[in-house]
């Protein structure tokens, strides 16, 4: 049997049956337990299962986000987790700063936790953010323009991306369809992409507010390594593998349990 063969029956055990073993696959497949440790190495990398100490598991929520949901059901998603997050990443920005905040529902949730007496200078995409933000006298808001995205109430392409390159912000706000230790943080929309890209590019410091139903799951389109983000906000305490992650790339960790 070709290794491609064995390791798509591999991929489809995994899946059904939500973990296995290196010795039932290698008694299985009559090759050696090295060979079937190098194809779960392979399926692992494509974010279909996580090895472990004499197999693999299935991870649930793995199969790429490839569906980009409208705002309007985002919105309801987790919503007790994304209001934790936004109390904590609200608490992180300081009077006097020039703050991006992504289209995403999470900072949606952020800029309604940002309070009366927050001095800021806000920039967004977010039609939604806009529109929540426009009660507050003590904030500066600046749109990005651009053209409007129905699905995702924002504003996208070369307008916003031309004006958002204009600033300089203290802090990007940012979130995601998934992030993973190896492919970083990624989202489903390449024109939403480019426009967080471009947020990102103008900070000084780049903070990562994202559910725990995001990590170790993939999407269709890279935003950033994870190396490069300088906090994480989250409502589920880091596996020890991540948290030795962003101890090794000095990675801030705020969690939200």
């Amino acid at each position: 049997m070709l290794a491609l063969e064995r390791q798509k029956q591999i991929t489809e055990m995994v899946e059904r049956d939500k973990s296995v073993k290196v010795i039932d696959l290698s008694k299985m497949f009559d090759v050696t337990e090295e060979t079937i440790r190098r194809d779960l190495e392979k399926i692992e990398k494509m974010g279909i299962l996580k090895r472990t100490y004499g197999g693999a598991v299935f991870i649930n929520n793995a199969v790429k986000d490839t569906e980009d949901t409208p705002f309007s059901m985002r919105v309801k998603e987790n919503i007790n987790s994304k209001q934790k997050i936004a109390i904590a990443v609200a608490n992180l920005l300081s009077n006097g700063e020039v703050v991006m905040l992504d289209p995403s529902t999470t900072c949606l949730e952020i800029a309604k936790n940002l309070g009366n007496d927050k001095r800021l200078t806000v920039i967004t995409n977010s039609i939604s953010i806009l529109s929540e933000l426009s009660a507050y006298e003590e904030l500066n808001v600046v749109s990005t323009g651009g053209t409007l995205r129905k699905r995702s109430l924002s504003l996208i392409g070369p307008t916003a991306k031309e004006n958002i390159n204009n600033y300089y912000a203290d802090k990007a706000v940012i979130s995601c369809k998934g992030v993973d230790l190896e492919k970083g943080v990624m989202d489903a929309n390449e024109l939403e992409v480019e426009i967080k890209k471009a947020m990102i590019g103008c900070a000084r410091e780049i903070v990562l507010a994202v559910d725990s139903t995001k990590m170790h799951k993939i999407s269709t389109h890279k935003l950033i390594e994870l190396a490069k983000v300088d906090y994480i906000v989250t409502d589920e305490k880091l596996t020890l593998e991540w948290k030795q992650f962003c101890d090794e790339n000095n990675i801030k960790q705020i969690i939200c349990d």
